[in-house]
């Protein structure tokens, strides 16, 4: 019975090796994703930032487009982690994971008992064994007490390794530096189907008897189909006060335009639920309509902008833009001014 033993007893001292290894790692993780402008500079930062706080670096990757740094660092530390990374850049991943460690050496104890008390019964069985050919299930019932052993054993170091456990209060954090400009992730577009409805507001520069009035307004259907956010816009400008004797003044403009929005690195980058700053473009142009329903031209033009979203969430959002309004033309005099628009999109 002695070779039984002797495995279980090997067993035990080698899976507790194997437990106490693992035992190693944190019970608290983070990861977090930041793009930057300027890698070297960031990468510098971070690792000063570990110095200073005496955390412990286990695994680091530097390549040209990125650094990669895991390290421990005191649980009490990590909203100055988060702060580091709001200030390196663009923020794209940020999570954070903790266990139950009462939970876990719980299960563990309830565990232990429960083969314990198999043992008891196991222990019973081999005492009420007397026949003489009853050796193969002696064997058997040994070889499961055995196991029990040693299961219990592993069980036992990682309860030990739980209750006094110095990595309690660390937290591993795997933090990775993107250099937002050459990093290829950073390229893809994201596209969407967020449909939506546009109001704009015209005026006119200068004015003119025979071309142009003083206001426009109407309403257009804006479709945007990238979160970048590009999108196409269609819809009728009318003039709002219409003088019906002057025949050969433009009453209606008829806009097809694409357009596309840029949010700036040091404001948010347009993550923010409310009031994202924004600079745009439109090109495209519009047909005019004249009182006399004659002489309609096609007249390309140029849109600069700059806006604020109000609202932005993952299915609606709601912005407003000012845009100088610029025709390609001989008319560019006479119909160039301000452009006031507030659109609402939503996914579809």
């Amino acid at each position: 019975m002695s070779s039984p033993i002797t495995k279980s007893l090997a067993l035990i001292f080698l899976v507790g090796i194997i437990f106490t290894a693992k035992a190693q790692e944190a019970p608290s993780n983070k990861t977090i994703q930041v793009y930057v402008s300027k890698l070297d500079e960031s990468s510098s930062k971070l690792n000063l930032f570990i110095k200073r706080n005496k955390a412990l670096i286990s695994n680091t990757d530097y390549s040209t487009t990125r650094y990669y740094c895991e390290f421990f660092i005191d649980l009490n530390l990590l909203s100055s982690v988060d702060s580091l990374a709001n200030k390196l850049g663009y923020i794209t991943q940020n999570t954070f994971n903790t266990e139950n460690i009462q939970q876990k050496v719980k299960e563990r104890e309830n565990k232990i008992e429960k083969l314990k008390f198999e043992n008891k019964i196991y222990t019973n069985q081999l005492k009420d064994t007397l026949l003489p050919n009853s050796n193969r299930n002696t064997e058997s019932i040994y070889n499961k007490i055995s196991h029990n052993l040693s299961t219990i054993a592993n069980l036992e170091v990682e309860v030990n390794q739980y209750n006094k456990n110095v990595y309690d209060s660390l937290c591993s954090v795997k933090f990775t530096i993107n250099d937002e400009l050459s990093t290829p992730n950073n390229s893809r577009v994201s596209f969407v189907n967020m449909p939506g409805i546009e109001y704009g507001l015209l005026k006119i520069e200068n004015p003119t008897t025979g071309i142009s009035s003083s206001l426009y307004q109407g309403l257009s259907v804006k479709y945007m189909f990238t979160r970048g956010k590009s999108y196409f816009n269609l819809g009728v400008y009318k003039v709002l006060e219409n003088n019906l004797s002057d025949t050969s003044l433009i009453n209606e403009l008829f806009l097809i335009n694409f357009g596309q929005d840029f949010y700036p690195r040091n404001f948010g980058r347009g993550k923010r639920k409310y009031l994202n700053l924004y600079t745009g473009y439109q090109v495209g142009g519009f047909i005019t309509n004249q009182n006399n329903n004659k002489n309609s031209v096609f007249v390309p033009n140029v849109n600069l902008s700059i806006g604020i979203e109000f609202l932005k969430t993952k299915n609606i959002l709601i912005d407003n833009k000012v845009s100088y309004f610029l025709p390609l033309n001989e008319m560019n005099r006479n119909l160039r001014g301000i452009l006031y628009q507030a659109s609402f999109n939503f996914v579809f």
